[in-house]
């Protein structure tokens, strides 16, 4: 993608989406995940659900389906109970070892010369691609059952992570996600290994590979649909940073370093393919907000913080606004004020290092260095300190309004698409927020 194409605007209201019509999770909806928006929007407007699961692994690592009370435990129906679990790591070809089997028994001393057969390895791609393609191929059949005729239907993809599931790679993804001093280790050297080639095909085997399984797979389907003449169209969740508030002028900045940016490349690449073939298809570049799975990056809630002033930047006067603010400032100690917040931060996006050397559109996604991550760490450590409970953040609220936002613009927004990609910053969630939140 080779230029930033913020939403403005938020999308018109209309009743294209009403009804009946229907929104099928391509994936697994978790607590504490954007997907909740899109299906808190989709309720609003009366619409079916049809939820999907990953599956689970038993104790030997085999694949399997929910149990009944595990289904019951999630309250998701109805629910297509094929594990969709993408990714090729635990999967064994001819008596040799898995992905993740290979790197048994590596240390954090000499992990930088493991080789990796990769001949072997793409064969276990293979394998877990067929294995996926006809567990996907069962769900849309199933799936064909559960919609009803003259029916609208969204797709949503979901699909993300893809780390290969042995014991070395998590201390290494820990160093690079949040080391500093003596711990510091460089992402890039990380990925030039064969260990960090292994993460990366696993990477964009689950986060980006899979839409474009769901888009193929379903080609029957959605010309089924289409011909009766309802609509079909698909959005993915996608990451190239976000624009925020930067002394009071939007400004786009991400997060270094992001390797699954990578994937979310191809993700992006896979839309406009399927855009230029008349499929209405979109990635959506969502900010970033504070998740279970983005929690291990150090730092990344940095970010989250200015939406409050881009919020009092677009309507200073708003009520929502203002009682929202003064939750925010119940939730810091009584030594310390919002525009506390708001210098750290600005010091920080401001800042040489990170304005100037890791705020680089062209060069996404970025890799790490030792200045950046100790700037990184002490930043967030500062704001997180400014906090009564660090396990009460600002970074809560915040999140559950970004992820609204996102819900209410990528369902709304899907309808006539017109770009295989968009970012949803600041400006646009702040405007959700006081006109439609």
């Amino acid at each position: 993608m080779a230029n930033i194409n913020p939403l403005r605007e938020l999308p018109t209201l209309n009743d294209n989406y009403k009804e009946g019509d229907v929104l099928v999770i391509f994936g697994e909806v978790f607590d504490r995940g954007y997907v909740n928006g899109l299906v808190k929007e989709a309720e609003a407007k009366d619409m079916q659900i049809i939820y999907a699961t990953v599956g689970r692994r038993d104790e030997e690592n085999n694949l399997r389906s929910l149990t009944e009370e595990e289904i019951s435990a999630k309250g998701q129906e109805p629910l297509i109970n094929i594990p969709l679990e993408a990714g090729f790591d635990l999967e064994a070809v001819d008596g040799n070892p898995c992905p993740a089997d290979m790197l048994k028994g590596v240390k954090l001393k000499g992990w930088q010369d493991v080789k990796i057969d990769f001949d072997l390895v793409r064969q276990s791609q293979r394998q877990g691609r067929d294995r996926f393609e006809a567990c996907v191929d069962q769900f849309l059949t199933e799936l064909d059952s559960l919609i009803p005729d003259g029916k609208n239907v969204l797709f949503a993809h979901t699909m993300a992570g893809g780390v290969p599931r042995t014991k070395i790679v998590m201390p290494l993804l820990n160093r690079v996600f949040k080391g500093h001093g003596d711990r510091y280790q460089s992402s890039e050297e990380l990925w030039n290994t064969d260990i960090g080639k292994l993460i990366a095909m696993g990477f964009e085997e689950v986060s980006a590979t899979t839409f474009q399984v769901l888009i193929d797979r379903s080609e029957s389907l959605r010309k089924e649909i289409e011909a009766t003449g309802q609509s079909v169209a698909y959005v993915a969740y996608g990451y190239h940073g976000t624009e925020l508030s930067i002394d009071s002028k939007m400004t786009w900045q991400s997060y270094a370093p992001y390797l699954t940016g990578f994937a979310k490349l191809k993700l992006e690449e896979i839309a406009e393919r399927a855009c230029q073939k008349g499929v209405n298809a979109s990635v959506y570049n969502v900010p970033e907000i504070l998740t279970n799975s983005s929690s291990m990056f150090q730092g990344i809630e940095i970010a989250i913080y200015p939406l409050l002033r881009a919020m009092l930047e677009y309507d200073e006067n708003s009520d929502k606004v203002n009682n929202l603010i003064i939750e925010a400032q119940n939730l810091l100690k009584d030594d310390f004020e919002l525009h506390d917040v708001f210098d750290k931060t600005d010091k920080f996006f401001s800042s040489s290092i990170i304005r100037d050397e890791w705020s680089k559109f062209d060069q996404w996604p970025q890799h790490n260095g030792p200045e950046q991550m100790e700037l990184l760490r002490n930043t967030s450590s500062e704001i997180l300190d400014m906090h009564k409970d660090t396990k009460d953040l600002l970074t809560g609220p915040l999140s559950e309004v970004v992820f609204s936002a996102c819900g209410h613009i990528m369902l709304n927004n899907s309808w006539s698409s017109e770009q295989p990609v968009y970012w949803i910053g600041h400006d646009i969630v702040a405007k959700y927020f006081v006109e439609r939140g």
